[in-house]
């Protein structure tokens, strides 16, 4: 019985759904084929879309099913023989789809009834319910097959489909129910009736041209936007509603007008009479058009007044160039500046749990805390802001309103308050997942204790506390401690409520602060010209009597304005100008097309153009270099995301494309200089700052002001702000500025204009990158194109190549192109890029917020660009930062996500190709500022290019600055030349590596001998870096540098030069040093050659806290890390001045136990590093901690440098490699540091102590040359030992001694391995001194010692590296001595002659 029921009710269930579920559904589809076309739909209920469709060619009608039963398009509809009619009806004849239509409700009726019957018995009438149920489904399909479709009961959407200007000689709508939204109709005729059954129609119309007859009629508003009515023949216009009307013309009417309303609004245009509630006269001098309106409530009339004239000389009044707002004075005195704290900017932090700010009773303001009566007697509230910066001896104050939560009472009581500045690194942070209070030793940077009125539990009570810190408050953590009365006894939970809690910088008179005069002390950074480009007028483009307007009907071949949602093509050989008047500043044009013969000038006059895409075959001018436009013009491109070419093949979409032999101008007014700096440090509060270059900026405009702190990504303290007022080098902000901005000697922040009278952006509200999409517009030029004083806002295309916001793309050699003095900012892909193209010019151009690389030079293959005088900030890797402790860095594949994978290091400037000129430019932020990625071969679509980008020096790298950046890797540089990025041909896909890639270059990117070049960067500006300059690389020279604040000024490789700088450890900025220790240079420890010639260490003051002297803030330092990598000779000084630097200071050696430490060394050329020295005019030697470097008695070991130094006088440093087999093997082996083997010890010359080194199984040995090496083996002496004269120069020489057993026969030679010239067998001499004495082609064996003298016998006295008057040598390959030793008594141990003495040679040799 069970199952019985379940059957039926399933059947009953299934009866139901095929009755009542109906899903919106495509009846089908009709062409149009006639131009004379009527619907009437006035028995079913539709939604009508007009819509342009250019992917056809006819238009056609496409009509869905909404609501009710009709699934068959014939149902419903019929159509005249001659196609001109669709008419809606009720047809009693069915499609066999439609044979369950009529009995729908009364099924749904019986079924209910029938399932509440069958459940309701419980064992009578089954079998009279079952026939029952039968016998209704046979009565439904019986009924269903001779009903017919309820028609009041359908809603259909038709969708008119048309391509783009089609036009309808007549076209007729007749209506029921419903909505109709019409864009973009051209008719002779038009006629819409929903009066004839009065029916609710509302009706919507845009874009309508109608050259003959409109008639509506409605019982809804009726709402019609840009109307074009032919001027050209008797138009007649018959609104009629008893609702509202609003009408609105695209460029005027001119005719009779009448209309009867209670209400009427017309613009101006039109001489009326009114009588009644009928308002009539005649617009703009009339003709025989007639406008007809009859309103019920309301009527209201725009754009009457013909604005647009068609007589071709007719021109708008051009844009004035003088500022729109005149500026005010500066004010004299600066008003108050409060910080406010509450629980958005709060943390609530004790030693003993979490707590949290919840609200308070006050608003927004306000805020409460609750904690356990027993808990510590000391709670925090600290800032997850920085603090503001404060002033030493500055008079501040601190307030708050507090209110108890519970009556007061010993457990309530607050004995006081203590606010607290703490140096960010000695706290818990507060922006971290700790809520446990903890702070160093250290004492605060200020602190303040004060009592209070804390007794209230019913009102709040206010306290003040004024407070003057005793020294510059720069980066801190603003804290409050709540400290109580101690209390045992009480409620469990009590309170504390909050308000207006906050810090007040006070009202200032304002006095002009000592102004810089210069930049920079050493360098002079070159600066644009100073004066304006020339204009003339008279040859503005839009002023040339050529030019036809975009207005005019005649214009076009159409006979008529094309209509902004049609693919509008201009006339072929017509130059069309556009004027405000001449196009909708609302409605979106769908597409543009400049034909090769055409030319689209804009007027220089106000005007917003909404566009998705413009194509320029031929010119598009917005200005030119002589006639910039003064006037605000803003295109704003629209457009979902899409990888689809809306705009041509391979231009993509929501933007403007310039084909090859395409021009494009556009160019705004000039405000110059683009960007400048601050003349004196700007603090939190101020709200005028002064700057060094003349500027001629305006009220209103929004201005950049960028950090003066490190870690710019992380600690965002860029701050953009709009001009209240301006006079001179003096701006007034609107607010105050937030943050700290320094102007000293040093370095300067920079502020930069960013707004730009010519706009271009993508669709969105505000400034922001608020598009989730992140789908902006973009501009690509594949011809020539010129570009000058425009802002791009919210433009590029996250993750799709070639849609950056300014481009040029595949141009080859241009010859006058150009992007000058524009503005890119919130980007969000890129900001000026070079593709395929030279010989184009970015010069006084400067971005904000941009991801990915901004300046961006794309394939490796572009060259003789000039790179000019531009600014970057606040630029933002995509996804993950590249970062890696070491130097191998991280590794990054092309996905969706990360198209361009070396975006995971993006920088400012991006120059894959150096051969181009980059001069005066300025970087702030990014993974680098200035990047120079390796590229073995061409990416992109220039694949098949054999050059090699990396091999191509810099053409010319001058004056240009970087600051804040590089901190995301731990050799991370705001110059970066390094990384690799590379194409895999099997996978399609790039590979970017971000570490340690060296790179040759030379004389036309052509690998040959003679041809190789120095990457030479000149008058250099780093500060608030990681690296400075970081070149992985075979040759670099940097030549002119200033780093201030940096943990190091340049990690520099291969043959290497810096001379001609300042390093500065510390200037006057107060949020400069968080805590990072500062380097003057450390050298590397094997395989360079770097020297530092005539620069001045400064400011490198000991740290208390070091953990080592390579973080003590030392001048040299030396790279101790490892014994497998260890240095040679590779490392001089000369011209080296200190200035505040204590002598504790000058090198930083750690002492452990590696080769790299072992055998640190460099030579000081003149000792004007190392001071004091005794033997004037003489070279001064720097060896490591070990006494191996104690080479003779001028030898002096420094317990602050923990090295010896020494007079070098011959001396020389030498390397060489004992390599044997199986015990130390050539090549990196990278065994243990431990892996000691025995000794090299230091004899002869007097020498009678131990003077020694360790041997490890990582072959090299360093040290002084000119005299006797002794080395010792654990293990036992091999019998077969091959030394590499790596470092031993020529007329130098190493005196070495192996110990042996008595009667050892020895065959010994040397050989090079390029030329036989050099090879000899070593001959027997008749003593040590013979041997010491001699060509170095001799051994003696004195039965305890074997004695040869390695000399390098290839060499031609040529082979060194030197700059600056100092120099280093090379390490030279492949000369070997081979020694092979047998002994007839003596059995060797595996190759080894065990249990040999360890004894010195003698001290007299």
């Amino acid at each position: 019985m069970k199952f019985f029921k379940n059957f039926i009710l399933f059947v009953l269930f299934f009866i139901t759904c095929i009755t009542i579920v109906k899903c919106e559904q495509q009846l089908g589809e009709i062409e149009i084929s006639n131009k004379n076309f009527a619907i009437d739909a006035s028995v079913v209920d539709t939604k009508i879309n007009y819509v342009l469709d250019d992917t056809i060619k006819t238009p056609k009608l496409i009509i869905t099913s909404i609501k009710g039963d009709a699934t068959n398009i014939n149902d419903i509809i019929t159509v005249s023989e001659d196609k001109s009619t669709i008419t809606f009806g009720d047809f009693t004849e069915l499609s066999s789809s439609n044979k369950l239509v009529g009995f729908n409700w009364i099924s749904i009726s019986i079924a209910s009834l029938l399932s509440f019957g069958l459940f309701a018995t419980t064992t009578t009438n089954k079998k009279s319910i079952l026939i029952l149920v039968f016998s209704f489904i046979s009565l439904s399909l019986m009924i269903n097959g001779i009903q017919s479709i309820s028609l009041s009961e359908v809603s259909v959407r038709i969708d008119i489909k048309v391509p783009s200007n089609y036009q309808f000689e007549s076209f007729k709508l007749k209506l029921n129910t419903g909505s109709s939204n019409l864009v973009g109709l051209i008719a002779n005729s038009l006629q819409i009736d929903s009066c004839s059954v009065v029916k609710d129609h509302s009706i919507t119309i845009g874009q309508l041209i109608v050259f003959s007859s409109l008639k509506i009629c409605s019982s809804l508003d009726i709402k019609i936007t840009n109307l074009e009515l032919s001027p050209s023949s008797n138009s007649i216009a018959e609104l009629k509603t008893t609702k509202n009307i609003d009408l609105q013309f695209s460029n005027g009417y001119s005719g009779s007008i009448s209309i009867d309303s209670p209400s009427v609004v017309l613009d101006p245009g039109c001489t009326t009479s009114v009588s009644g509630q009928v308002t009539s006269g005649t617009c703009n001098g009339g003709s025989t058009s007639k406008l007809s309106i009859s309103a019920g409530n309301s009527a209201i009339v725009k754009n009457l007044e013909i604005t647009c004239p068609t007589d071709n000389s007719w021109r708008v009044t051009p844009a004035s160039s003088g500022p729109a707002t005149t500026s005010p004075s500066i004010f004299t005195t600066q008003p108050a500046t409060y910080f406010n704290y509450g629980k958005s900017n709060l943390v609530f932090m004790a030693q003993w749990n979490n707590v949290s700010l919840l609200d308070g009773p006050a608003g927004e303001n306000s805020f409460n805390i609750s904690y356990i009566t027993w808990s510590p007697n000391s709670h925090w509230l600290v800032s997850k802001d920085p603090s503001p910066t404060l002033k030493s001896g500055g008079n501040y104050e601190f307030s708050l309103e507090l209110l108890l939560g519970q009556p007061l009472g010993e457990y309530t009581s607050i004995s006081n308050m203590t606010i607290y500045f703490f140096n960010p690194k000695d706290i818990t942070d507060p922006n971290g997942s700790s809520r446990y209070f903890q702070y160093s030793k250290k004492p605060p940077l200020y602190s303040k204790t004060f009592n209070g009125g804390f007794t209230s539990n019913t009102n709040f009570t206010k306290t003040t506390v004024s407070f003057s810190p005793t020294k510059d408050i720069g980066s801190a953590v603003f804290a409050l401690q709540i400290n109580r009365t101690a209390a045992l006894t009480g409620p469990n939970v009590i309170s504390i409520s909050i308000k207006d809690m906050k810090i007040t910088i006070p009202s200032k008179s304002i006095t002009t602060p000592t102004l810089l005069s210069k930049d920079s002390e050493l360098l002079t950074l070159p600066r644009p010209p100073a004066s304006l480009d020339p204009q003339d007028s008279s040859s503005c483009t839009y002023k040339q009597t050529d030019l036809v307007h975009w207005h005019n009907p005649s214009t076009w071949s159409s006979g008529f304005v094309p209509l902004p949602s049609s693919n509008i093509v201009l006339p072929e050989g017509k130059r069309v100008l556009i004027s405000p008047c001449s196009i909708s500043q609302t409605e979106l044009y769908k597409k543009i097309t400049i034909p090769p013969t055409s030319e689209l000038v804009f007027s220089d006059s106000p005007m917003t153009m909404n566009v998705q895409d413009i194509y320029v075959q031929g010119k598009l001018t917005m200005g030119t270099n002589t006639c910039r436009y003064n006037a605000n013009i803003n295109l704003v491109f629209h457009g979902n995301k899409t990888t689809s070419d809306t705009i041509a093949q391979y231009f993509g979409s929501k933007g403007i494309a310039v084909a090859s032999g395409g021009f494009i101008s556009v160019q705004g007014k000039q405000y110059h200089n683009t960007w400048t700096k601050l003349a004196s440090t700007a603090w939190t509060g101020d709200y005028v700052i002064y700057v060094q270059d003349s500027i001629n900026w305006e009220v209103g405009q929004q201005v950049l002001v960028t950090t003066s702190v490190y870690k710019d990504e992380i600690d965002n303290q860029n701050e953009v702000m709009t001009i209240a007022a301006i006079q001179g080098k003096v701006i007034q902000f609107t607010k105050p500025l937030r943050y700290y901005h320094y102007g000293g000697q040093e370095y300067q922040a920079e502020v930069a204009l960013l707004s730009r009278r010519i706009v271009f952006r993508g669709d969105g509200d505000g400034q922001e990158q608020t598009d989730s999409q992140s789908f902006g517009g973009h501009v690509l030029v594949n011809g020539e194109g010129q570009f000058s004083g425009i802002q791009l806002i919210r433009m590029g295309q996250t993750n799709i190549k070639a849609r950056y916001p300014l481009h040029y793309h595949l141009a080859g050699t241009v010859k006058n192109s150009y992007i000058s003095d524009c503005s890119v900012t919130n980007s969000y892909y890129r900001c000026y890029t070079i593709h395929g193209t030279n010989n184009a010019s970015l010069v006084r151009n400067v971005a904000f917020n941009v991801r990915g690389h901004c300046y961006y030079l794309e394939d490796g293959v572009e060259v003789d660009n000039n790179i000019w005088f531009n600014f970057a900030s606040y630029i933002h890797p995509i996804g993950k930062p590249a970062g890696g402790p070491s130097q191998t860095g991280e590794i990054f594949q092309q996905s969706e996500s990360l198209t361009q994978p070396a975006d995971s290091a993006a920088g400012c400037y991006y120059i894959t190709n150096a051969y181009n000129s980059l001069v005066g430019n300025a970087a702030s932020g990014g993974w680098s500022g200035f990047a120079f990625p390796n590229l073995d071969k061409p990416i992109g679509n220039h694949r098949t290019i054999s050059i090699v980008p990396s091999q191509f020096p810099l053409k010319e790298f001058t004056g240009n600055t970087a600051h804040s950046s590089g901190y995301y890797f731990e050799e991370g540089g705001s110059i970066y030349v390094g990384g690799n990025l590379t194409f895999n041909e099997a996978t399609q896909l790039l590979t970017y590596n971000s570490g340690r890639f060296s790179r040759a270059t030379y004389f036309n990117g052509t690998k040959k001998d003679g041809n190789e070049m120095w990457m030479r960067f000149n008058n250099t500006k780093i500060y608030l870096s990681n690296r400075g300059v970081n070149h992985w690389g075979d040759r670099v020279e940097v030549v002119g540098l200033e780093s201030h604040d940096s943990i190091r000024p340049a990690t520099l490789f291969g043959q290497a030069w810096l001379s001609n700088a300042i390093v500065n450890g510390q200037s006057g900025n107060i949020v400069s040093n968080q805590g990072r220790n500062r380097q003057g240079f450390q050298f590397y420890d094997t395989y360079v050659q770097t020297i530092l010639s005539n620069i001045n260490f400064r400011n490198f003051v000991q740290d208390p806290d070091a953990d080592n002297p390579e973080s003590d803030n030392r001048v040299i330092i030396s790279m101790t890390h490892s014994d497998v990598f260890k240095p040679q000779g590779i490392s001089a000084t000369r011209q080296i001045t200190l200035t505040n630097v204590a002598t504790s200071q000058v090198i930083g050696h750690r002492v452990v136990e590696t080769g790299s430490s072992r055998y640190f060394n460099f030579i000081d050329w003149d000792t004007t590093l190392i001071r004091g020295r005794s033997a004037v005019g003489v070279p001064t030697l720097v060896g490591s901690h070990q006494n191996w470097w104690q080479f003779d008695d001028t030898c002096s070991y420094n317990n602050d440098w923990l090295c010896w130094v020494c007079d070098k006088y011959d001396k020389e440093i030498a390397s060489i490699s004992v390599l044997v087999p199986g015990l130390i093997d050539s090549g990196y082996t990278y065994q243990p540091e431990n892996s000691y083997v025995g000794t090299a010890s230091l004899f002869g010359n007097g020498i009678t102590n131990r003077r020694s080194t360790n041997i490890t199984r990582n072959a090299g040995i360093t040290g002084v040359s000119n005299m006797g090496w002794y080395l010792w083996f654990s293990t036992g002496t091999p019998t077969y030992i091959n030394i590499w004269v790596a470092q031993v120069i020529k007329n130098n020489y190493l005196f070495i001694a192996i110990p042996y057993p008595q009667n050892t026969q020895f065959s010994i030679r040397c050989a090079y391995r390029w030329s036989n010239k050099f090879n000899y067998n070593f001959t027997l001499a008749s003593s040590a001194s013979d041997v010491k004495n001699g060509n170095g082609t001799r051994y003696y064996f004195d039965q305890t010692h074997l004695f040869i003298k390695a000399v390098n016998l290839a060499l031609t006295g040529s082979e060194y590296f030197e700059r600056g008057g100092a120099r280093v040598y090379n390490v030279f390959w492949e000369f070997n001595i081979y020694i092979e030793a047998s002994n007839k008594n003596v059995q060797p141990v595996n190759g080894f002659y065990t249990n040999i003495p360890d004894t010195l040679p003698s001290s007299s040799l």
